[in-house]
């Protein structure tokens, strides 16, 4: 067992005071918060999380559409149609969920004429993108594409 007496304590307590003066450390002044040999770092601005989620957001929607481009060959996944498709649906809107966001099993080219029928309440999309989707609603209205 090691004894140390109240002097030696003292001193070395004193020593590191000095110490952490010279390496930039003041007992005296406030903490700074943002000083990166702490252990608890100030937390990130939040207009910079922002910017960094927007860009993240914006590298996703790019591969979500290559992926769903080359799945849908180009064309209406509307049964029977043979439409170029130029428009990418959310089957949950993207408004509603976050996390599907930009998953390809919630997203679907249409056609422009399809994808206004969608939007019009006309049609129902449902289903996994990625493997079948359910299309319901009014089929007269629907036929004028087949």
């Amino acid at each position: 067992m090691l004894a140390f007496s109240r002097r030696t304590i003292s001193t070395r307590f004193t020593r590191s005071l000095e110490s952490n003066r010279r390496n930039g450390f003041n007992s005296d002044s406030p903490m700074d918060m943002t000083d990166t040999r702490l252990a608890h770092p100030k937390p990130e601005i939040r207009a910079l999380l922002k910017k960094r989620r927007q860009k993240w957001d914006a590298k996703n929607e790019r591969a979500c559409r290559e992926i769903t481009r080359k799945r849908d060959g180009g064309k209406c996944r509307i049964p029977g149609c043979s439409e170029h498709a130029t428009e990418l649906h959310h089957i949950v809107p993207r408004s509603q969920s976050k996390r599907r966001r930009w998953l390809t099993s919630n997203c679907v080219w249409l056609c422009k004429d399809h994808h206004a029928l969608r939007h019009a309440g006309i049609i129902q999309i449902s289903g996994d993108a990625d493997q079948e989707i359910i299309v319901t609603g009014d089929v007269d209205r629907l036929r004028f594409r087949l």
